[in-house]
């Protein structure tokens, strides 16, 4: 299973008809309200709008994938956490015949959500493994294993001229230890990601000087957008 495309935020698998989503952080403005940072909560009526988009360019699903972090919080649920996730799994129920939650780091606490979706640490189909990305998980090494698809990492990069400078969210695909992967850029539509150029690679398991090698897919409003190998936009710092 290889042949796939990128549709606005999302990894899909045509021919099996699998969709991939990582990294909603569902209840982040409350975490911040806490925090005394004002944010207003717009984030889910954002995903909710995004995943309309993309079923409207894939029908039904099979399968719904996503690579971690579902919810933000790390050590509780909070009331806003529990009201959007139930209610985001009953969407997209209305649109997939099965849901997978691969544990993310910010996943620890899920309720009786294993009631209603599959949660696992990580999940392999065929020869691909999907996982979140912050733990190098033995499974992925198996010689069976073709492709590894992760989130966790948020990757953005920011491109600029003398007038301004301009953040987008973006995949990254490339080798590692002689097989495929993609990183897929954060659902959660408040903040882009982390520039890659400017940050470096210091949460993943993947090395700085193999991310360089990396293509770059850049997530615009309509459509995703290749722009090159990491390399060839900036020098990792």
């Amino acid at each position: 299973m290889k042949n796939y495309k990128f549709i606005l935020k999302s990894l899909f698998f045509p021919l099996k008809k699998i969709l991939i989503i990582a990294d909603l952080h569902l209840g982040h403005e409350e975490a911040m309200n806490k925090a005394g940072i004002y944010i207003p909560r717009i984030s889910f009526s954002e995903i909710i709008l995004d995943l309309k988009r993309i079923f409207s360019a894939t029908g039904k699903i099979n399968e719904i994938v996503i690579c971690g972090d579902l919810k933000h919080e790390f050590s509780s649920i909070s009331e806003q956490e529990w009201r959007e996730t139930y209610k985001l799994i009953d969407f997209l129920q209305e649109n997939c015949k099965k849901i997978i939650l691969v544990k993310g780091n910010h996943d620890k606490i899920l309720g009786k959500l294993g009631e209603k979706i599959e949660i696992k640490d990580y999940y392999i189909k065929e020869n691909v493994v999907f996982i979140h990305g912050n733990l190098l998980i033995p499974e992925i090494l198996d010689n069976k294993i073709k492709l590894i698809v992760m989130g966790h990492r948020h990757p953005a990069v920011v491109l600029s001229d003398k007038y301004k400078k301009e953040k987008y969210k973006c995949f990254l695909t490339g080798k590692w230890k002689k097989k495929e992967v993609i990183i897929l850029p954060s659902f959660f539509p408040l903040i882009e990601g982390s520039d890659l150029l400017e940050e470096g690679n210091n949460l993943l398991f993947i090395k700085e000087k193999e991310l360089r090698n990396f293509e770059v897919h850049a997530v615009s409003d309509s459509e995703v957008l290749d722009f090159g190998k990491l390399k060839s936009i900036g020098r990792l710092e």
